[in-house]
C-alpha cells in the first residue's frame, strides 16, 4: 500500500471533501478536479459550476418549491482569497469553457458591430447605412451598463425567439464595485432578478437615442476577489435584499507559508473529452443554421423528497438555534444545490450514465452542495445578518413602544367629541362608535352617561 507523504495527510484533513470520488464527477469537471492540486478540488469543482450553467442554456427545470414554474441553470460563484493565494486558476478554467464556445460565438457578432460603428463614423452628410447587424452577444463584462444590457437581452427574444443566459466574469470584484459607483451600471438589482428565469426588468425612457424594453435578463456569473472587495460589494443592503444568498462563495484558506498551487496539464484523452462535451452542450442551444434548439425539460422529480428533507431538517434547526440567517439562508442554498445537481444529472445524460447510478450520485451531490453552500454563507455573513435583523426589530419595537396607544392618551374619563377630536388628529380612520362598541366588549370602558365613558384599564 502507497504511504502517503505527512504533509499531505495533513491537507487532507483540513480540505473538505467532494462528495464523490474524481472518477464519479461528470465529464468536464471530472477532469478538472483531477488535475488539481488537493488544496484546490473542492474550489475546481465550484469554479466549473456557472460557466457549464451559462452554456447549458436551454435546460429547464422544476424545482418541488417552485410549483409549476420553469426555472433555468443560473449560479452566481464567489472565488475569495487574500491577494497573491492564486485566485487565477478560475480565470484558467473560465477560458477552457468559454474561449472556444461562447467567445468563440461572440467575437464574429462583435467584429460585426465593430465595423458598422466604424462606417457610421465614416459616413458622409445624408448618406444611407445599411441596417444595424441583429446580433446576440453572450459574454458581457462586469462594467456594462443597464441600458446595453437591456437592449441585449431583448435582442434575444426580438432574433431568436426566447430568452439566453448572459455570461459575466471578472477577475476582480472590484470592477463590479467601482462600475456601481455610477447609478447606470449599479447591476446589484439586475443581478438578484437575474437569479431566477422570468424575472423582468426594465427601462422605459423619452429620448430616441436610449433604448427603452422590459426584458427577462438572465445571467450566470463568476468573481474572484479579495476579502475586502467582497466586503465592499456586499453592503448592507446586498446582505438584507438578497444578494448574498444567491451566492455561492468559495473561501480559498491556504496556510501560512504554503506553497503555490501546481495543475496537471490536461492529457490528449482529457481534452478530447472536455471538448466533445462542450460541444454536445452548444449543440444542445443552437442548431447548424444558429437557430435556437427546443428547450430541454429535465425531469428531476426524483429528487423532491431529498429536497424536502433537508429543507424540514435546516428548518428545524434553525428553530432550535432561533436562527434567522439559517432559516433564510437554508431556502436559497437548497436552490442552488438543486441546480448545481441538475448540472450534474444534465452531463451525466451527455456521458451515457446509466440512470440508476446518475440519480444516486446527484443526490449525494445535492446534499453535499447544500450544506456546502449553507455552511460557507452562515460563515461569511451569519452573524452581520442576525445583526442587521435584531437592529431592525429593536427598531421596530422601539418605534411600538414610542408610538402610546389611542386609549391611554384619553383621560380616566372622556367623551366621545373627545375620541373624535384625537382620532381626527392622529388620522385614524376607524369609525369612533366601532372603537367604542369593541372597548367595550372587551371591558375596558364602560358607559357613565350618554356619550361619556370611564376607562377600566
Amino acid at each position: 500500500m502507497k504511504k502517503i507523504p505527512v504533509e499531505e495527510q495533513e491537507l487532507e484533513l483540513k480540505v473538505p471533501k467532494l462528495p464523490l470520488k474524481e472518477k464519479d464527477l461528470p465529464a468536464i469537471i471530472r477532469q478538472v478536479v483531477t488535475n488539481a492540486p488537493a488544496n484546490r478540488k473542492l474550489a475546481c469543482f465550484i469554479a466549473c459550476l456557472a460557466p457549464l450553467c451559462a452554456l447549458a442554456t436551454r435546460i429547464r427545470l422544476k424545482y418541488h418549491y417552485d410549483g409549476e414554474r420553469l426555472s433555468a441553470l443560473l449560479l452566481h460563484v464567489i472565488i475569495e482569497g487574500a491577494q497573491s493565494v492564486g485566485k487565477s486558476f478560475a480565470a484558467d478554467i473560465e477560458k477552457l469553457l468559454m474561449n472556444d464556445t461562447l467567445k468563440a460565438h461572440d467575437k464574429v457578432q462583435r467584429r460585426q458591430e465593430q465595423e458598422y460603428r466604424e462606417k457610421k463614423k465614416r459616413r458622409k452628410a445624408n448618406e444611407k447605412l445599411e441596417e444595424e447587424p441583429k446580433t446576440t452577444i453572450r459574454v458581457i463584462p462586469a462594467t456594462i451598463s443597464k441600458t446595453v444590457l437591456v437592449k441585449r437581452a431583448d435582442s434575444y427574444e426580438r432574433i431568436l425567439g426566447d430568452v439566453l443566459t448572459f455570461w459575466m466574469f471578472s477577475e476582480e470584484l472590484a470592477q463590479v464595485t467601482d462600475a456601481g459607483k455610477q447609478g447606470y451600471s449599479n447591476l446589484r438589482t439586475i443581478m438578484r432578478s437575474a437569479w431566477d428565469l422570468g424575472s423582468l426588468f426594465g427601462l422605459d425612457f423619452a429620448s430616441d437615442n436610449s433604448y427603452s424594453a422590459i426584458a427577462d435578463i438572465n445571467i450566470c456569473a463568476m468573481f474572484c476577489a479579495t476579502p475586502s472587495a467582497v466586503d465592499r460589494y456586499m453592503d448592507n443592503e446586498s446582505i438584507e435584499g438578497g444578494n448574498i444568498t444567491r451566492m455561492i462563495p468559495c473561501q480559498l484558506n491556504d496556510e501560512l507559508g504554503a506553497d503555490g498551487a501546481i495543475f496537471k496539464p490536461y492529457t490528449e484523452e482529457e481534452k478530447r473529452v472536455i471538448d466533445n462535451t462542450l460541444q454536445q452542450i452548444m449543440n444542445d442551444t443552437y442548431d447548424a443554421d444558429g437557430n435556437l434548439q427546443p428547450t430541454l425539460l429535465l425531469d428531476t422529480s426524483w429528487i423532491d423528497n431529498d429536497v424536502i428533507r433537508w429543507c424540514r431538517e435546516k428548518g428545524k434547526e434553525a428553530l432550535k438555534c432561533a436562527s434567522k440567517a439559517i432559516d433564510t439562508f437554508r431556502k436559497r442554498s437548497s436552490v442552488s444545490a438543486y441546480r448545481t445537481m441538475s448540472l450534474c444529472y444534465y452531463l451525466y445524460r451527455k456521458e451515457g450514465i446509466d440512470e440508476i447510478t446518475a440519480q444516486r450520485r446527484c443526490r449525494k451531490i445535492y446534499r453535499w452542495m447544500a450544506d456546502y453552500t449553507l455552511d460557507t454563507l452562515l460563515h461569511r455573513w451569519g452573524n452581520r445578518f442576525e445583526e442587521l435583523q435584531a437592529k431592525r426589530n429593536e427598531g421596530e419595537i422601539l418605534a411600538e413602544q414610542s408610538r402610546p396607544r389611542l386609549i391611554d392618551r384619553l383621560t380616566s374619563e372622556f367623551t366621545r367629541d373627545q375620541l373624535r377630536n384625537l382620532m381626527n388628529e392622529l388620522k385614524v380612520s376607524s369609525p369612533d362608535r366601532v372603537l367604542i362598541s369593541q372597548w367595550k366588549a372587551n371591558r375596558w370602558i364602560e358607559e357613565i352617561d350618554k356619550f361619556k365613558y370611564r376607562k377600566l384599564l
